[in-house]
């Protein structure tokens, strides 16, 4: 059976989460089913991604391309978004002309970020399905070139099955695609190697303060939305109060002298000698386990796969109660959940933890068992590999024979030398009006004639 995965990124600096997720899920899908060929469609250039798959030694072609959520919050000018419209359906095409040629029997998208391979499978109406990972507008800041409305509702409409990561990611995409194609898998946590790394001795230490007071360990991409500044805020708070705590944070950064403008921020707040940044770390075990509490601060988290690390090294949590991470934390038991703009209430429950050291070893025991509770049998990833099956043989949603033609028609403006497809359709225009007035008037509104044609 030959599944093709669809990738989004290319994952420059380290694998993300969604990438993580696909590649465990391969794994345990390989392992239950020896007569599973794993392909992947995959973002060029090389990138960790592609370094992986070369690691596990399985097949992939890799395209360029942007996605329909874009980091920009601003619509792009009509000229970049025909530029990238060039690009992006070039690779509808080559894509087209490799499941042609390999004939899949299933196609799977891993993320909303991309449609270009679940396209190719509507034009060809192979069964597909989707994992949808995130929020994309919510969590990552993306803006959504359709709508958040039209983006779902298409992902809805395409995939046999949408697989995604938690109970509140599903409620929030039932209310723009129909819940019975939904359900959810908690990505796999690799319990065995974090338990096997724990030991190791960390290339920077996390704690190097004489007096540390309270440990605290932050794991994830340092940015805005994974709301690092919280802690620090949060720190400055407890330092205001008396009580004295640390934080390390672990994980690389996108935006040029952001581990700098947390420590100014913690400098402001007499902390700074209590933070530390460990960087990009391949066994963030170490640091885990160095601290008393671990937390994650982030705005909203579609699953939370920090928290659920964290809590299968026995340590307890304190979480934002937006998203994923409020089904995996029980408060009182296994940590605390806290809304994400109550930096107070961070503080005072990181203060509670500090003056209750029991609570720490009580909390800490217990999380691994919630773990495994919440994120077992019937909502893992052998409940989506028996989705996933179940589509294989069946008829996958299919584009109008037309589709095909419109994904060539950026192609073809561009070959006219035109600048723009705007351009491309000014010099077709030109040429038709002398004939036929109504003709020109619907070529110089293509949207307008699309719209006209799929009414009927």
């Amino acid at each position: 059976m030959l599944v093709s995965f669809a990738n989004h990124s290319t994952a420059p600096v380290n694998l993300g989460g969604a990438e993580r997720s696909l590649l465990r899920f391969v794994e345990d899908w390989a392992a239950a089913d020896p007569d599973l060929s794993p392909h992947f469609v995959t973002k060029a250039p090389r990138g960790k991604f592609i370094e992986a798959l070369d690691e596990r030694g399985w097949q992939y072609d890799a395209f360029r391309f942007r996605g329909w959520a874009l980091p920009s919050p601003q619509p792009a000018p009509a000229a970049e978004r025909a530029a990238f419209a060039t690009v992006d359906y070039a690779a509808v095409n080559a894509i087209i002309r490799l499941y042609e040629r390999r004939r899949p029997d299933l196609v799977v998208t891993n993320t909303l970020v991309a449609p270009w391979a679940s396209y190719a499978a509507a034009v060809l109406g192979i069964p597909q399905a989707w994992f949808v990972r995130e929020y994309g507008d919510l969590d990552h800041g993306l803006h959504f070139q359709h709508g958040r409305a039209g983006t779902l509702g298409d992902i809805g409409l395409l995939a046999g099955a949408v697989v995604t990561n938690s109970g509140a990611m599903r409620d929030h995409l039932a209310q723009y695609m129909p819940a019975e194609k939904i359900s959810v898998a908690y990505p796999s946590v690799d319990v065995d190697r974090l338990r096997a790394t724990r030991a190791e001795a960390p290339t920077v230490r996390p704690f190097p303060q004489t007096e540390p007071g309270l440990r605290v360990t932050v794991v994830g991409r340092v940015e805005e939305s994974k709301g690092q500044h919280r802690v620090v805020d949060a720190l400055g708070l407890l330092r205001d109060r008396g009580v004295t705590a640390s934080v390390c944070f672990v994980g690389s950064w996108k935006q040029p002298g952001e581990d700098q403008r947390l420590l100014d921020r913690a400098r402001a707040l007499g902390v700074a000698e209590h933070v530390v940044f460990a960087g990009e770390q391949t066994t963030p075990a170490p640091y885990v386990e160095a601290a008393d509490v671990c937390v994650t601060p982030s705005t909203i988290e579609a699953f939370g796969r920090t928290t659920a690390e964290y809590m299968a090294l026995g340590k307890p949590v304190v979480a934002t109660r937006e998203g994923g991470s409020a089904e995996l934390v029980e408060p009182g038991v296994t940590g605390a959940l806290v809304a994400a703009a109550d930096t107070s209430a961070l503080a005072d429950t990181l203060a509670a933890y500090a003056a209750d050291p029991g609570s720490v070893g009580r909390h800490g025991a217990a999380a691994p068992d919630r773990l495994a509770s919440v994120t077992g049998a019937g909502h893992d990833n052998a409940a989506a590999i028996a989705r996933f099956t179940a589509l294989v043989g069946t008829e996958g949603y299919r584009l109008p024979q037309a589709a095909r033609y419109w994904f060539e028609l950026p192609g073809a403006y561009a070959s006219l030398g035109a600048t723009s497809a705007r351009a491309a359709v000014g010099l077709l225009t030109a040429r038709v009006r002398s004939r036929s007035g109504a003709v020109g008037r619907l070529l110089a509104r293509p949207g307008a004639l699309v719209r006209k044609v799929t009414r009927r």
